[in-house]
């Protein structure tokens, strides 16, 4: 059953039961003044109903999120211009089952997952493109955008950062958190790789914005890509190793989701 076909569902369950409600409090008003008492608790439980209904699907649906100004902070200062450019390797992503504006799921009533989705409606590496790109310019450090099929820096005076996202995925129900999985290539305008980094992290989440930050930041600090940028060359000897890539473990925060509430991207 789909996300839709799952939510009409339990609006109708729900519907049913406050309808049901509501006749037992009708029921109620020719009884005694006892009865009266137990009309008006009645009729609280109705109001509670509702506005949990309300607050759990509203507060769930049609969620955003703007990572495009999570600038992370750098260590140092790059030595020379930044070319950025971002993949989004999120196997959910490439398979079609999510679009790439998808950052990632809360859930409202009944454990009915939403998506949640970049502010910006555009993708979630252009998103993270410009976040880059604004900590590097902080810097005093001149950088641009490169394309995505990029394989080299454009200049001699410059250095491509090629980043791949192989997670980014925020979960909400009672807590929440961002499980991350980054990426990082520095090549320069001859192809070759003069550093690789990676950086992984599940944590629970106060701020959407400084999470963001936090996790570019956690990649840029990165020893070897430190040390590249200030000018430290040593070219990476396993040029054509491929990405390893191992699953993250998350955090254990509250998100009390059920077994038969996931939906396979949990």
């Amino acid at each position: 059953m789909n996300h839709r076909l799952m939510a009409i569902e339990c609006h109708r369950f729900i519907r049913e039961h406050m309808q049901l409600l509501l006749r037992r409090v009708q029921e109620q008003e020719r009884c005694t003044q006892s009865s009266v008492n137990w009309n008006g608790s009645l009729m609280s439980r109705l109001v509670a109903l509702a506005i949990a209904f309300v607050l759990l699907t509203g507060c769930a649906y049609g969620r955003k999120i703007d990572y495009a100004h999570s600038y992370p902070a750098l260590p140092a200062a790059p030595t020379q211009a930044v070319e950025v450019q971002v993949v989004d390797m999120r196997p959910y992503v490439l398979s079609g089952n999510k679009n790439g504006t998808f950052v990632g799921l809360t859930r409202g009533s009944y454990y009915i997952p939403y998506d949640v989705n970049t502010r910006s409606g555009q993708p979630l590496a252009n998103d993270l493109r410009a976040a880059l790109l604004g900590g590097f310019e902080r810097k005093g450090v001149p950088a641009q955008g490169a394309e995505a099929g990029a394989t080299a820096a454009s200049k001699p005076d410059a250095l491509l950062l090629a980043v791949s996202v192989h997670e980014w995925k925020s979960e909400a129900a009672i807590g929440e958190i961002l499980t991350y999985s980054l990426r990082a290539e520095l090549i320069d305008e001859a192809g070759q790789r003069l550093a690789t980094a990676q950086a992984r992290g599940s944590d629970r989440v106060y701020d959407h914005g400084q999470a963001g930050q936090s996790a570019l930041a956690s990649l840029l600090a990165q020893p070897t890509l430190v040390r590249a940028f200030g000018g430290e060359v040593e070219i990476d000897s396993a040029q054509n190793e491929p990405a390893q890539d191992a699953p993250v473990r998350k955090a254990a925060a509250e998100l009390f989701i059920p077994r038969l509430g996931r939906d396979g991207v949990y």
